[in-house]
């Protein structure tokens, strides 16, 4: 199976599904993670383009980790936007390019509008990727991908449809999470988190929920041609 995970920012995917990715990658599945913007925003010590370039060279480093495949959109941070054509080909070609079985990405209605533009993005591109007729220089995917939201930042306002057991790569998602060295100095700083603790608290809870050390949580997009017999998450 070919897995297609779209975060918003560099170290989304890791903090919000990254066991979940582990396990699909250690089970034999080409995973490829995705980050919509560079994080070039998220500092106060470096200039945009040098965050950029230490945060992307960051979720290489944790997509490695992962055993997955590394992709970015090259869009700006606070700069997404569903609406706006030319971001809709970018991820229209992404979709084309990695030709999903599964797609995870955000929630919806998380707390940013970076987490909910590509979101839209993704819901309405897998389904344009899919039509000859909408031309770009990559040949049309042939499904209506199934697609699986990911948890809210901290579990807010989210309520998961489905258990991912991460229990046995819980060091696996702490290792990639860390590996985002820029971003949780960042976190700490302006938002007085530790981001790390924040996930492990998060999914404890998660796991206490469905009767097991650690999980993930998901909600799958319930619309026509996405639904499937079979369950796709492990």
């Amino acid at each position: 199976m070919r897995v297609l995970a779209v975060g918003a920012h560099p170290d989304d995917l890791e903090l919000l599904c990254g066991g979940t990715l582990a396990r699909l990658a250690r089970e034999g599945h080409e995973v490829v993670m995705c980050h919509a913007t560079t994080g070039n925003k998220g500092s106060y010590v470096h200039t945009s383009e040098e965050i950029s370039r230490i945060r992307t060279a960051e979720a290489e480093q944790a997509a490695t980790i992962c055993g997955a495949e590394h992709r970015t959109l090259e869009l700006s941070d606070g700069e997404v936007l569903a609406a706006d054509v030319g971001q809709r080909r970018l991820v229209v070609d992404l979709v084309r390019e990695t030709r999903p079985d599964l797609i995870i990405t955000h929630s919806p209605n998380d707390y940013m509008s970076d987490h909910n533009e590509i979101s839209k993005l993704v819901f309405d591109c897998s389904f344009h990727a899919t039509l000859p007729l909408f031309a770009t220089s990559k040949p049309h995917h042939n499904q209506v991908t199934p697609i699986y939201y990911m948890e809210t930042a901290s579990g807010l306002g989210f309520a998961p449809t489905e258990f991912v057991d991460i229990s046995r790569v819980i060091e696996i998602k702490v290792a990639m999470l860390q590996a985002h060295a820029s971003q949780l100095s960042w976190l700490r700083d302006h938002d007085g988190v530790d981001i790390v603790q924040q996930m492990r608290t998060a999914n404890a809870f998660r796991g206490q929920q469905c009767g097991v050390d650690y999980a993930e949580g998901f909600v799958s997009s319930l619309t026509w041609l996405r639904c499937r017999t079979r369950r796709l998450l492990p």
